[in-house]
C-alpha cells in the first residue's frame, strides 16, 4: 500500500505511495467513507428492485443476452466488411457500432434490473456483467444459468404490490 508519515511543512498525517505522490490522511478517510456510502446505496437498491416474477425476469435477461450477442455479430460483420474494402463501409460501421453500444447497455440494464427477481447474489451479477464484455460470452452465461435453473429450480415469490 504505502508508508505513513507527516508532511513536514503542515504536520498533516499523510500516506506516500510507490508512485511518489502522497495524500493527506483525511482525504483517504473521506474517500473510504464515500465508498462505504456508495456501497450502502448499491445494497439498498438491490434489496428494493424486485420488480418481476421469475419467468418475466428470465425472459428479460435472455432477451438482453441475445441482443448483446446480436450487437457483437453486427460489429464483427462491420469490421470484416471494412477489411474487405467494400463500398460504404463507414456508414455500416457507424450503424453497427451504435447498435452494438445500445444492445450492450441494454444487456447490462437487464442484468441489473432482473438480478434481484432471480435471486442472484453479487458474485453471479458480477460474473454476468463481466461476461458481457467478451464477444458472445453472454450467450454462454445464459446457457449455464439455464442449465442451473433446470438442475436447481428456485421459486421466487412475485413482487409485493405488483397490481398497484
Amino acid at each position: 500500500m504505502g508508508t505513513k508519515g507527516t508532511d513536514s511543512s503542515t504536520m498533516i498525517p499523510t500516506r506516500t505511495y510507490e508512485c511518489g505522490f502522497f495524500l493527506p490522511h483525511a482525504i483517504i478517510e473521506t474517500m473510504k467513507d464515500f465508498l462505504v456510502k456508495i456501497g450502502g446505496y448499491i445494497v439498498w437498491g438491490y434489496n428494493h428492485t424486485h420488480w418481476f416474477t421469475d419467468k418475466e425476469a428470465w425472459f428479460i435477461f435472455r432477451l438482453g443476452a441475445f441482443m448483446e450477442a446480436t450487437g457483437w455479430t453486427l460489429l464483427i460483420s462491420a469490421i470484416i466488411y471494412r477489411s474487405l474494402g467494400l463500398p460504404e463501409y463507414e456508414s455500416f460501421i457507424s450503424v453497427a457500432g451504435r447498435l452494438h453500444g445500445i444492445f450492450f447497455v441494454a444487456y447490462f440494464a437487464s442484468v441489473i434490473a432482473t438480478a434481484r427477481s432471480m435471486q442472484w447474489g453479487i458474485w453471479r451479477v458480477g460474473l454476468a456483467l463481466s461476461l458481457g464484455v467478451p464477444p458472445f460470452t453472454s450467450l454462454i452465461f445464459e446457457q449455464v444459468m439455464s442449465w442451473h435453473r433446470k438442475k436447481q429450480p428456485v421459486y421466487v415469490q412475485p413482487p409485493r404490490d405488483i397490481d398497484k
